[in-house]
């Protein structure tokens, strides 16, 4: 089984030769390692033509386009079948590649798989930390799709893929610059969940200044246009019409949905929450046939609303999405 690692880097020369260094020594020997460029402006070229070391092939862009479209351009130049995602700031365990190849040939219905992390702070590696616990929950794989709206289960450096299912799943969509790994993640469980192995396989670098953590507005609309499109997308197959999506949460949150999201739709209603009694509303609305999908943002009150909600039986849970969207 022959892997491509894939590794995109924007202005990454404090951490690449790291990065580069924790792949060209795994164990596991059959594979290549496809670094792209994207138009960084610091030593990271000079750092990369350094390297002398025939499985590495790397690709200068001359102008910055985002992780998502050189990860595109990085796969599109992939011999192998199988996909190994790998961040320029992080390291991979030298076994990595190894066990995650036993794993795929031992289940051979799978489509991927991640592994548990641990987090890294400058040479210090951490566990006790709240994002690292977030990517390091276990779940089976009726958990992970029920559960695909509300969390990113994968951490996206640790994951192996099928390529097949990478190009059927339609590929990272360049247009997000911060959640685009989420929003194929969401895509490729529509053809079956990724599970993890339950080993820590990756360290994942966790930085103050990351393009997610710079702007956590920005980072919260990504998640809520990935997840209700997703919903919007799936009853549009399944109704072959336009849904009506009612969002359903706290007055603030939505109004940040109406503001960064609700433009990207044409039928929406909105519900605020207050007390829980507000379930009639809802109830109501779907009783007039204005609703095809309810889109709950999260918080306390809300959730319990969900909850009243879905014990009213089958039809409900198939109206009910909780989406994730950081306690709106």
């Amino acid at each position: 089984m022959f892997i491509s690692v894939v590794m995109a880097v924007y202005n990454g020369e404090k951490y690449i030769e790291e990065a580069v260094q924790s792949i060209l020594h795994q164990t596991y020997p059959q594979f290549e390692l496809i670094i792209i460029n994207d138009g960084s402006m610091d030593r990271t070229r000079e750092i990369l033509d350094t390297i002398e070391d025939d499985r590495v092939k790397i690709i200068h862009a001359e102008t910055n386009q985002g992780a998502a479209a050189s990860l595109n351009l990085g796969i599109s130049h992939a011999a192998g079948d199988w996909i190994a995602i790998h961040d320029a700031d992080d390291i991979s365990e030298p076994t990595r590649l190894e066990e995650q190849v036993n794993y795929l040939r031992s289940h051979p219905e799978s489509i991927g798989v991640g592994s548990l992390i641990l987090g890294r702070i400058g040479d210090e590696t951490v566990s006790n930390n709240s994002e690292v616990e977030y990517y390091n929950q276990i779940l089976e794989k009726d958990q992970i799709y029920k559960n695909r709206l509300f969390m990113c289960y994968l951490c996206h450096g640790s994951v192996m893929f099928s390529k097949k299912a990478f190009y059927a799943a339609g590929r990272y969509n360049p247009k997000y610059k911060i959640s685009y790994d989420y929003d194929l993640w969401l895509r490729m469980f529509e053809i079956s969940p990724i599970q993890k192995i339950p080993k820590v396989l990756y360290h994942y670098r966790l930085r103050e200044d990351s393009l997610g953590k710079q702007n956590t507005a920005n980072t919260i609309s990504e998640l809520m246009t990935i997840s209700s499109l997703h919903i919007y997308k799936k009853l549009i197959r399944k109704k072959r019409r336009q849904p009506i999506l009612t969002v359903v949460g706290s007055k603030k949150g939505c109004l940040f949905f109406k503001t960064h999201v609700g433009k990207k739709y044409k039928k929406l209603n909105y519900v605020y929450v207050r007390t829980i009694k507000d379930s009639r509303k809802i109830r109501l609305l779907n009783k007039r046939g204005k609703i095809h999908a309810a889109v709950v943002l999260n918080n306390r009150l809300s959730n319990a609303l969900t909850h009243r909600l879905l014990r009213r039986g089958p039809r409900w849970r198939r109206k009910v999405f909780k989406i994730w969207n950081y306690q709106f």
